[in-house]
Formats: structure tokens, sequence, C-alpha cells
């Protein structure tokens, strides 16, 4: 009898066992349900993008793989025209309607410079569903060494047609070491496979004995560029030294860059 006994006790442990007592006849309670989860946040709205750069840029959007949408820049004559309020003065705006900003699509900020003094890009990039601000990490570059600092196109920089076939070299990492970046690069490091230098942030729109002087911040009632904003070029990372926002006189930041934010990045 023991041994049946005790053969019986096995059993029923190795059995299944209710939560609180016995299993309810119902079919189970509350407790049994799956927790929910929060679906993940959606870029949504138009692109709002107020933009400048030290001294010269273009702006455009497409896909990971061409500029659809270009405006042609013009290089800054004046430090007004990089810094100043109002609106138009210094940083522009530019808005992209939420049809041409679906999931994939990516923002283009092309930037060459007269290798004069400073060198930098600035921007706010806002929808409905959040701010990012240049300086985050969302932000790639790639680095073509096409040199615009002078000749006949130094004023308009680069045509669309040859900002795509660079876009098309960035995305295959087929630049020379030498002379490009050899791909994408964030503030991390390379994005691209064997990509050279990372893009390099530095200091915020808040300082007016900076590098650069503060840059038309945002009021109630007017457009601006955010103080927590940082400027934004290329780090070759090639040993050196100096920054990346003090030009040498040559093209080591192997400019004109290419700056990019998928638009489905804009949240939070």
């Amino acid at each position: 009898m023991r041994t049946r006994l005790a053969w019986l006790m096995l059993v029923s442990a190795c059995g299944p066992s209710a939560r609180g007592g016995l299993p309810d006849a119902s079919g189970g309670g509350d407790e049994d349900a799956p927790a929910a989860i929060d679906a993940a946040p959606h870029a949504s709205g138009p692109v709002h993008v107020v933009i400048t750069a030290d001294n010269a840029y273009s702006f455009g959007y497409g896909d990971v793989s061409n500029v659809t949408h270009f405006t042609q820049g013009q290089r800054a004559q004046t430090a007004g025209q990089i810094f100043n309020c109002p609106i138009g003065e210094g940083p522009e705006v530019y808005t992209i309607p939420e049809a041409d900003a679906p999931d994939g699509a990516y923002l283009y900020i092309v930037t060459w410079d007269d290798l004069s003094v400073t060198q930098g890009v600035l921007g706010t990039f806002a929808r409905d569903s959040g701010t990012v601000i240049t300086g985050d990490p969302r932000f790639e570059v790639c680095a073509t060494g096409i040199d615009y600092s002078s000749g006949a196109n130094a004023l308009t920089g680069p045509t669309q047609a040859i900002i795509n076939t660079e876009i098309a070299r960035c995305n295959a990492g087929t630049g020379a070491a030498g002379t490009t970046s050899k791909g994408w690069v964030n503030s991390a490091g390379p994005v691209t496979t064997g990509a050279l230098g990372t893009l390099a942030v530095g200091e915020m729109n808040d300082d007016q004995t900076g590098t650069f002087p503060i840059t038309c911040q945002p009021t109630a009632a007017t457009d601006g560029i955010a103080s927590n904003a940082k400027w934004m070029w290329y780090d070759p990372a090639d040993g050196a030294g100096g920054d990346a926002f003090h030009s040498t006189g040559q093209n080591r930041f192997k400019a004109f860059l290419i700056f990019r934010l998928g638009v489905a990045d804009i949240i939070l």
C-alpha cells in the first residue's frame, strides 16, 4: 500500500497547477490575458525644415537612391545670409507635404564651403510626430571629395545629377579612400562597411562667443533654429588634429558633403 500511495502522489505533483486555487470552469480569468503592447511610434505629418549652412548648401528629398525634389542653393556672400533673422535673410524654410514623405523617404542637405574660416550645417526638422535637430545620431554624412570652393560652379554647387551619382557611390561604398569617406558615416562611425571618418558634432546654437554666432532662433511668433541644435560637418579622422569646423584652407574635409535623414526617424 505504501508503494501505491507514493506513486499516486508523484503523478499528482507532476500535473498542471492552478494559480490561486482550482481552475475557473468558465475558461480562465483576466489574469491569463496577454499584456497590452504599445505600438511603435510612427512618423506623420508634413516635414517642416529650418536650415542654414556656413557657407553654402542645396536641399532636396527623395528615396535612399536619389534626390527627386531639388532646390539649388547659392553660397552666402555675407555672414548675415547664414546667421541672421528674419527667416529668408539667414536660415531658410522648406515644407515637404506628408504625401511626399512616406516611410523610406530621405531628406538631403548638400553642403560645400569656400575653405575659409569656419564651416558647418545647422537645422531643425519637425513633423506632427516629433522633432529632430542637427547633431542627432540619426543623421548620416558622406564626403564626396569633389571641391566646389572655386571654379565656375562655386556659387551654385553640384547639380542634382551629380548629387545622385555621388549618392549611388556613397551607397555602394566605392569612393576612393584618399579623397572620399567611402560611404555613409554617423557620429559613431561607419554605416557603410569600410567607410572612413565620422559625422562631426559641434557646439549648440546658444553661445554668442563660440565658433559660430547664435543663429536666428525661434520666438513665439517667428520661425528659427532651436538653441539646442548642434552644428555638424564631416571629420575624416585622419590624425591631423584640430576640429572639423575650422577650415585649413585646403579640402581636408573632403567636401562637397551629403547629409541625410530618414523622414521616418522624425519621431518623439
